[in-house]
């Protein structure tokens, strides 16, 4: 996963909270990603994120098969990986306030 991740661009959110570590794998126009990047924001979370859409179409293929693969999730964006050991797919504020510890 660490080969194809450095094919990515990659962007830093500043937050006030910096623990667990958050990394969105989202898509430039998808609504609910921006939501999920949001409601981080607002919650005070540090993430960095990357527009897999932008990336070339192999490594676009790469990643959602290696993210499937890794987490065993079916690649739904968002995706939201939490300490690099658990991935939640699609945005779901319940969800993702339980996997990031701030239900």
């Amino acid at each position: 996963m660490n080969e194809i991740q450095e094919k990515l661009a990659f962007h830093t959110v500043e937050g006030g909270k910096t623990s667990p570590e958050i990394t969105v794998y989202a898509l430039s126009t998808c609504a609910f990603c921006k939501k999920g990047m949001e409601y981080l924001k607002q919650k005070g979370y540090a993430f960095r994120y990357t527009n897999v859409d932008e990336a070339d179409v192999e490594v676009k293929r790469e990643v959602k098969r290696q993210l499937a693969d890794r987490f065993e999730v079916v690649a739904v964006f968002p995706i939201l990986v939490v300490n690099n050991e658990k991935a939640f797919p699609g945005f779901t504020e319940l969800i993702w306030s339980r996997a990031i510890g701030a239900a």
